[in-house]
């Protein structure tokens, strides 16, 4: 239709002709000339009744010509009008606040998490420009000034991480008095790396809670330690306080308040811990084998031990040599019975504590792996008598044993009860310090009277003749391990395991006695 001639007045105003051929405004926001209805679909013509060589009616502009403010059309010959985006095509950028449709294997936009993707990535942001509006990027992550502590790799055992892991270790002294019930003290330690160069993180501070049940009256000077994990390591500032809880008794630090800073304090003999008469300024991180607990000596526990091997094995091979035995094959047997008493230790370290602890090793698993491999190679023939090689055997394993278990006493594992008898001997746990039942060293005790005597007898009456005495001597020193038990301070895991291995113990013991005076 030809445009109508308009009023000199106004567009609006005029015959009723004029004012229809006026362009009028939609509710819907739609240009005039487009149907109402849904948006047609992505691959089709953005605008129907829009086509070329057609006339164009008042108040449209042709399509060569684009309006104001508006971007030209992607596809020949086709006018998009205001408030609609065309058809686009696979890689070009989306209207503002709007994201293209993603395909098989593209990234979500932002916020979104596609139904079965294998690894989610943040949506990358749109470096386009929509309608003359740049799109607002998403803010950029701000690194932190001091890198947090990595992790451990996945392919690290637990017990390798938490071996160089840097650590602190900060312990409180407090008077347990010398009467009254045993109690509970809690102790709250709290610290600040002094260190920190730029904003402080979160692993820069730090606050921990021990609490520590079954503090005994009378047990000398008590020494509470904690160990702190997950924190950056270098210089920290440490401070230690008493904890009040409801009902709970009264304590004091140790020393005790007026006490003059210059003197030398120390735990009960015979032990010669020294207790600091002020607490450290500063504390430096380090792994767990370099730190520092109070009654705790750093690797005594493997010098030790490979000292008893050592001395256990020279013996073996001095009395083979005096009975004039050869020494190769009685000598590798008792490499693979150390070997097999190594994995009999852990072994039933891991039973006893159901599979929940792997740190640690039991004398009585090494004792039995031992035994078995011991017993096997004088069955099947050593290359020289059975009983000369179990004879030679037994006393070289119990005060091989006799050297190596006082390591577990300096090292702070298998630790007695707490107590305030004067018999006890001031000792770690690691955690708690204070006078105990000297559980580990009375094993040592046991197992060296055993080896001794064993040993005698060997002399006296020679290796060919000493069989039975290596049952009794093993025999006699399990049953006496198992008294022993009953002072140690963690729980039984099994209440009749010490019955049932004294029971066996004792028929063993008659056995060789039996033997023994045949």
């Amino acid at each position: 239709m030809p445009p109508t001639k308009k009023n000199r007045k106004s567009n609006r105003r005029g015959n009723p002709a004029s004012r229809a051929a006026q362009p009028r405004t939609r509710r819907d926001g739609a240009p005039p000339g487009v149907p109402s209805g849904p948006a047609p679909a992505q691959g089709a013509q953005g605008v129907q009744g829009v086509q070329g060589g057609q006339g164009v009616p008042p108040g449209l502009t042709s399509p060569q010509t684009t309006p104001a403010g508006l971007a030209p059309a992607k596809a020949p010959d086709q006018n998009m009008p205001p408030g609609l985006a065309p058809a686009r095509a696979a890689g070009q950028n989306p209207p503002a606040g709007l994201a293209p449709a993603k395909a098989a294997g593209q990234n979500p936009p932002a916020g979104l998490v596609p139904a079965k993707a294998t690894a989610a990535r943040p949506a990358a942001a749109a470096s386009g420009r929509s309608r003359g509006t740049a799109e607002a990027a998403p803010p950029e992550t701000v690194e932190p000034d001091t890198p947090p502590v990595s992790t451990a790799d996945d392919d690290v055992p637990k017990w390798a991480a938490k071996a160089v892991e840097e650590l602190l270790t900060p312990t409180y002294w407090l008077d347990p008095g010398e009467s009254g019930e045993p109690f509970s003290a809690t102790i709250r330690f709290s610290g600040r790396r002094t260190d920190v160069t730029g904003k402080p993180q979160p692993r820069d501070s730090f606050w921990q809670e021990e609490t520590v049940d079954g503090i005994i009256p009378g047990s000398g000077p008590v020494a509470i330690t904690a160990e702190v994990r997950g924190i950056n390591p270098g210089e920290w500032t440490v401070t230690a306080r008493s904890v009040a809880r409801v009902g709970g008794r009264p304590y004091r630090s140790y020393p005790p308040p007026g006490h003059d800073p210059a003197s030398v304090y120390r735990v009960p003999p015979p032990r010669r811990v020294e207790i600091p008469a002020e607490p450290a300024a500063t504390i430096h991180t380090s792994t767990l084998l370099r730190s520092k607990v109070p009654g705790i000596v750093r690797y005594a526990y493997a010098t030790l031990v490979g000292l008893g091997v050592l001395v256990g094995l020279g013996l073996e091979a001095l009395l083979l040599s005096h009975g004039h035995y050869s020494l190769f094959r009685p000598m590798l047997f008792s490499v693979i019975a150390i070997l097999a008493g190594v994995i009999g230790g852990k072994g039933w370290y891991v039973a006893v504590h159901r599979g929940k602890k792997f740190d640690g090793w039991c004398i009585q698993g090494f004792v039995a792996g031992a035994a078995v491999v011991v017993a096997a190679a004088a069955l099947a023939g050593p290359g020289i008598p059975a009983g000369a090689f179990l004879a030679a055997a037994a006393p070289a394993l119990l005060i091989g044993m006799s050297i190596g278990r006082p390591g577990c006493f300096w090292a702070g594992c298998c630790t007695g009860r707490p107590v305030a008898a004067r018999w006890g001997i001031w000792s770690s746990d690691r955690r708690l310090g204070c006078r105990r039942a000297p559980a580990q060293l009375l094993e040592a005790l046991s197992a060296l009277i055993s080896g001794v005597v064993v040993l005698a007898v060997v002399l006296a009456d020679g290796l060919a003749q000493s069989g039975p005495v290596a049952v009794v001597g093993l025999a006699a020193y399990t049953l006496a391990r198992q008294v022993i038990l009953g002072l140690r301070a963690e729980p039984r895991v099994w209440q009749y395991g010490r019955r049932v291995t004294g029971a066996i113990a004792v028929l063993a013991l008659i056995a060789g006695i039996i033997l023994l005076v045949k």
